[in-house]
């Protein structure tokens, strides 16, 4: 009869164990390194309804300095740091402003006869979330008023942040032109066509269009309102014009830049909401430097993995 040799078996059992132990200390490191490398942010939105603000009282658009303390108020009340900054940008309140009476909107009121009396513009300041032809104007006060903001003294209101920027969302107008209420002098072409471009960027020299541009329409096309104060009830106004919600877009990585151009006249923004990149978050491909330890630890736990492997490997 043979004699089996037992002497290996507690050796053999120890590299098991050891190979088993390293992988599942390997396993969590990997999930670890996965998860920092590709987590996705999960920001909550902050919102910009300008209502806070204080009433302005005239068709003059407020300084700048209110509007970046306003911006600043609600960045730092949802938790955020640094300083949001803004140039080119105005306050205005309800219908204080309609273009000179050449805002187009719906009749409100009406003679005995069923005639149309009054005509109420449907501006960003009696409107929200309002389409031209669909917008439905409130009821305008002075202790709880509509808000938003214009560019004022610059073709531009650029808004600078001090984190990224993942998506965002807003109402815009186009005012009609004032000094040009004519669908035959200013012409039907969109090389004369007052106009809304949206732009985005990592810096002031790096902004780019994310959004299609957007020209006036001619009230009274396609169910759009037909007409305003100045026309009148008997008339349709002439001046193109536009109001509108750009719906949710979203970002390439690193933008902290938004700027809202208009030509020729004024452009109005309201209900401005931002996704930002929160402390803590991955917001773009590139992994946060405080990530780097936790790859850095997991790749050393597989180089202690191989290693181990190997040796048993030469024992045998």
């Amino acid at each position: 009869m043979s004699t089996t040799n037992w002497h290996w078996l507690p050796r053999a059992r120890s590299r098991v164990t050891s190979a088993i132990a390293a992988s599942l200390v390997a396993a969590p490191l990997v999930g670890a390194l996965t998860l920092a490398a590709i987590a996705p942010a999960s920001a909550s939105t902050i919102a910009f309804s300008f209502d806070t603000m204080a009433y302005r009282s005239n068709s003059s658009p407020g300084p700048n300095s209110a509007v970046a303390a306003y911006l600043n108020s609600v960045w730092s009340a949802a938790g955020m740091a640094g300083t949001v900054s803004v140039t080119g940008a105005g306050e205005l309140s309800n219908n204080q402003y309609t273009g000179d009476g050449h805002v187009v909107g719906p009749c409100t009121s009406f003679y005995p006869s069923g005639a149309c009396k009054t005509i109420t513009p449907a501006t960003l300041g009696s409107t929200n979330g309002g389409t031209q032809g669909s917008a439905t104007t409130h009821a305008l006060s002075t202790t709880n008023p509509d808000n938003y903001i214009v560019n004022s003294g610059s073709d531009r209101i650029v808004i600078t942040f001090p984190t990224e920027i993942t998506s965002v969302s807003f109402d815009f107008e186009i005012f009609p032109d004032g000094t040009c209420p004519s669908a035959s002098n200013c012409g039907r072409n969109q090389g004369n066509l007052p106009d809304f471009e949206f732009l985005a960027g990592s810096s002031l020299g790096t902004l780019a269009p994310v959004f299609p541009t957007v020209f006036g329409t001619f009230p009274g096309v396609a169910g759009t309102y037909a007409h305003s104060p100045s026309s009148g009830a008997g008339a349709t106004e002439p001046a193109p014009q536009y109001l509108g919600t750009s719906g949710t877009i979203s970002l390439g990585s690193g933008v902290t830049v938004l700027a809202f151009v208009d030509w020729p006249q004024r452009i109005g923004i309201d209900n401005l909401t931002i996704d930002p990149c929160r402390p803590g978050e991955v917001c773009s491909s590139v992994p946060e430097p405080p990530t780097l330890p936790i790859i850095a630890l997991g790749l050393g736990a597989l180089a202690l993995v191989a290693r181990r492997r190997r040796g048993t490997a030469t024992a045998h």
